[in-house]
């Protein structure tokens, strides 16, 4: 039987996994149904230049993906990159939820998750013994 600590670590990084596998997912589907009219390059209404945001998610996912890798090859920098991409996470879902309620509520559930699951992360990252 798996113990507390592998079955929390076995949750916290399935979830990040897949929430970093998601981003990617989410963004090409979004580009392909013309999330923009414009191009992603040119200055948007609602504020923004789309590549820098799309930079923003994609370099997340990235960074939590290879805390994840460091993880579970118990690397030394696994741990702090891990902490890094949570908080990159955590970040975008706090930051983009407004838009999730007032554009596309279902794309909020995903945000939602990413902010609830810092609690389980922070417990396994900070109850496990740093590797040697």
């Amino acid at each position: 039987m798996n113990s507390p600590s592998k079955r929390l670590k076995q949750w916290v990084l399935g979830f990040y996994t897949l929430a970093s596998l998601g981003i990617f997912v989410i963004w090409n589907l979004n580009l392909l149904n013309g999330a923009w009219e414009q191009s992603i390059f040119t200055y948007q209404l609602t504020g923004n230049i789309p590549i820098f945001h799309l930079a923003a998610e994609f370099l997340m996912a990235l960074v939590t993906l290879s805390g994840i890798f460091g993880l579970m090859t118990n690397r030394r920098w696994g741990r702090c990159v891990f902490l890094l991409g949570v908080g990159m996470f955590t970040y975008s879902a706090v930051n983009s939820f407004g838009w999730a309620l007032h554009n596309n509520l279902a794309q909020g559930i995903p945000m939602i998750l990413s902010a609830l699951f810092v609690i389980p992360a922070l417990v396994y990252v900070l109850s496990e013994n740093p590797a040697a």
